[in-house]
């Protein structure tokens, strides 16, 4: 039930029975599982660091995009993200910061990065 509440993909995987009608269902409707639409806590974690002024343009409050990335180099905002599963910072890592919010740069620390490559500012 955890897994499924914080995204589909962690309980919908290749081996699962359902797997391959979800898979033609969601292809008939031109979207695949790593869409936001099917994860509402994505959806509200991109939405909590846009209102904290993570990954919008300061000119105009705007998402932020590589044609402004110039003027954008230095935030002040910073937030961090707490999970219970590696899995689930794969997803955020993939579906929502390298798809929806690429200028925002971010740092894993789930045991994958060695100690000697941690910058703590």
């Amino acid at each position: 039930m955890r897994k499924v509440c914080n995204h589909p993909k962690l309980v919908l995987t290749p081996q699962h029975p359902q797997y391959e009608v979800f898979r033609k269902q969601l292809e008939t409707e031109k979207s695949s599982l790593s869409d936001l639409q099917h994860a509402s806590k994505l959806l509200a974690l991109k939405q909590l660091l846009l209102d904290c002024g993570i990954g919008v343009d300061g000119s105009n409050g705007s998402p932020a995009d590589s044609s402004n990335l110039a003027t954008n180099v230095v935030s002040i905002h910073r937030a961090l993200v707490f999970c219970q599963l590696r899995s689930m910072i794969d997803i955020i890592e993939t579906d929502l910061l390298k798809k929806h919010m690429n200028t925002v740069s971010y740092l894993r620390l789930d045991g994958s990065i060695p100690a000697g490559k941690l910058l703590l500012i």
